[in-house]
């Protein structure tokens, strides 16, 4: 294996080479690199086994990325006396971002395949927003609810137009979307007169932590010790055929189009259609909580328009500002006719700051070329990923840009996860801790994608020989 310059590219090399602008060329001219099992448009590597990818971050990329088995400033202070420690041990402190990478504390650099847990759709300090940011913070910033503004209202306008929706109501948060989406509910049948009281939610659901939608949350670790919660929810198996819990008593049903939280499971279109008609028949109302899978994570602007299945409420958050606080409820006029004014609110949702950010994340995406390059670089992140699972005996599942690869446990999880942030690559896991979920920004490039499947690699690589 030899570092050659980029000066000293030639047709000679072979298929096997990591390359970026002005970083040296990793050249490895073995007969497994010579049958490449992985083609990208502008990379060609076998990420499953070659071991070109030890070396891809030398050079250029290696003096700001190095294994590191020390820890940012922040562990000296025992993640700061003053802060409620609600996330366990952080030993990164970050103190920049800037497009797809953040710098920590003491100046390392790291790319991003987390995106703030999905809420950093178009990556970092966007100049465009932060330039909307700016200039609305400049000129209004908050008034309450008891007042309209026009960032609110242009934003309520294009949510309806993109959507299904008739209406929509803003708050602060995705719990705080689905607790609103609770109270919806029985609002409406309420004022059928027929008041119901039980949710039906499924296995491995995630839809928050406050007491409502920690109700409809399916892990025991996250229930058990703020029990009693809200008793009447019945849990169902994701996927499944069998519908029959949803009956004339249930008041909703709550799922995710695309499970996160809970390993990264698709619905099936099947699934879904089945749910809507099952929802019909009892009169029951359909919730898709689409927080960390909707506005372009899947590919479409919603991940109900893949199986073409239409809520009857919508819950929205993480990337709608594009980086700051805001959640949403898409409702049809079916619901929004029985809210009432005084049946619920907010002081701080729909501020003319964040909706401003909105607007611009919203204007961004709803864009069909930002879509298809969506689609395309989850393609291109699932080729590869395959090619580093499939060899392995590992499964790889997702949509778009929300991905994940299933391990046998939890332990050989996190062993890869703590290898790649070594390596200067942000993932997190998910499901029982046994899945490696990729979130990057909807923007990420090719060449971010095959930088990341590269440290991927060295990642499974250094895991297996340890």
């Amino acid at each position: 294996m030899s570092l050659v310059s980029t000066d000293a590219v030639s047709a000679s090399l072979g298929p096997c080479f990591v390359a970026g602008a002005g970083r040296p060329l990793l050249k490895c001219g073995s007969a497994l690199c010579r049958s490449s099992s992985f083609a990208g448009p502008t990379v060609n590597f076998s990420v499953a086994s070659c071991s070109v990818v030890v070396g891809a971050f030398l050079g250029g990329l290696w003096s700001k990325r190095r294994p590191r088995k020390g820890t940012s400033v922040a562990s000296a202070r025992e993640d700061a006396d003053c802060l409620l420690n609600t996330y366990g041990h952080r030993e990164l402190v970050f103190t920049r971002g800037a497009g797809h990478h953040l710098y920590d504390a003491e100046g390392w650099e790291y790319l991003d395949f987390t995106s703030g847990i999905a809420v950093n759709c178009l990556g970092h300090c966007d100049q465009g927003w932060a330039e909307a940011v700016g200039m609305q913070a400049g000129t209004l910033a908050h008034t309450s609810n008891m007042y309209l503004t026009l960032p609110q209202v242009d934003l309520a306008e294009k949510l309806v137009k993109l959507s299904f929706a008739d209406k929509v109501f803003f708050c602060n948060s995705g719990t705080e979307a689905n607790e609103a989406a609770i109270k919806f509910s029985r609002k409406v049948h309420f004022s059928e007169g027929q008041p119901r009281e039980q949710f039906v939610a499924f296995e491995n659901s995630f839809h928050g932590r406050t007491m409502g939608s920690l109700a409809l949350t399916w892990k025991d670790k996250y229930r058990t010790p703020f029990a009693p919660l809200m008793s009447s929810v019945k849990f169902l198996k994701y996927n499944t055929e069998d519908l029959t819990g949803i009956s004339e008593h249930t008041c909703a049903v709550f799922v995710e189009p695309i499970q996160g939280e809970g390993g990264v499971v698709p619905g099936t279109s099947a699934f879904l259609r089945a749910l809507r008609r099952r929802c019909d028949e009892v009169g029951a109302l359909l919730v898709f909580d689409e927080v960390q899978s909707g506005l372009g994570r899947s590919g479409r602007l919603f991940a109900y328009e893949l199986g073409g299945v239409v809520p009857d409420m919508l819950t929205l958050a993480k990337p709608l500002a594009g980086g700051l606080p805001i959640g949403a409820v898409l409702l049809s006029d079916k619901v929004a006719s029985a809210i009432q004014p005084g049946d619920h609110g907010s002081t701080f949702a729909g501020a003319p700051v964040v909706c401003a950010a909105a607007n611009y994340t919203i204007n961004r995406l709803s864009d069909p070329g930002f879509l298809a390059n969506v689609r395309s670089m989850g393609e291109r992140l699932r080729a590869g990923l395959r090619s580093l699972a499939e060899p392995r005996g590992l499964t790889v599942r997702g949509e778009g840009l929300l991905n994940g690869v299933v391990f046998e446990t939890a332990s050989s999880c996190s062993a890869v996860q703590r290898a790649a942030q070594e390596r200067g690559l942000l993932v997190l896991t998910a499901g029982a801790g046994n899945v490696l979920r990729i979130l990057p920004a909807l923007t990420v490039t090719a060449s971010e994608v095959d930088e990341a499947l590269a440290v991927l690699a060295d990642s499974f690589n250094s895991c297996e020989t340890n």
